[in-house]
């Protein structure tokens, strides 16, 4: 019978023959932004994770973009724009001049609203103003002319 921690080391050993980032590397970057830091066990396997899902999102979708440029080779083009387009990261080295200019710019729900509201009240208040001049044109009657005066 194996004690528990062989098992663990095992597993540990098998999972980082797989895994693209591994719990040392981990613990170098941590080490490299502060020494004192410590992970949980927890923390360093959800790193881990989110590395591996990031890494496949991106080759998955690159993939997808050299199918669709017809292409059977991957090339560093279709990785950089889905890393500009989904994630807004740019690697510097590669030359995305092309891809920024079909950059779409990023609006957020708040902003589509306060322009929706902004057009509102600006609609409103041309109404408004139309309305008041001519309730104030049919308001206005004649002012009576002065008596002339006799000498």
């Amino acid at each position: 019978m194996q004690s528990v921690n062989t098992v663990a080391t095992d597993a540990d050993v098998s999972e980082t023959g797989t895994r693209l980032l591994t719990k040392r590397s981990i613990h170098e970057l941590v080490a490299q932004i502060d020494p004192n830091e410590k992970l949980d066990p927890e923390v360093e396997d959800v790193l881990m994770d989110i590395a591996e899902d990031f890494v496949e999102s991106v080759t998955t979708f690159a993939c997808s973009l050299a199918k669709h440029r017809k292409s059977n080779t991957l090339e560093a083009k279709d990785v950089l724009l889905h890393a500009e387009r989904s994630w807004n990261i740019t690697l510097p080295g590669f030359s995305g001049d092309e891809i920024k200019l079909y950059k779409k710019q990023h609006i957020n729900d708040i902003h589509r609203e306060r322009l929706a509201l902004i057009k509102k009240s600006m609609a409103t208040d041309t109404r408004n103003s139309a309305a008041q001049a001519a309730a104030n044109q049919k308001n206005q009657t004649p002012k009576p002319s002065a008596p002339a005066a006799s000498p």
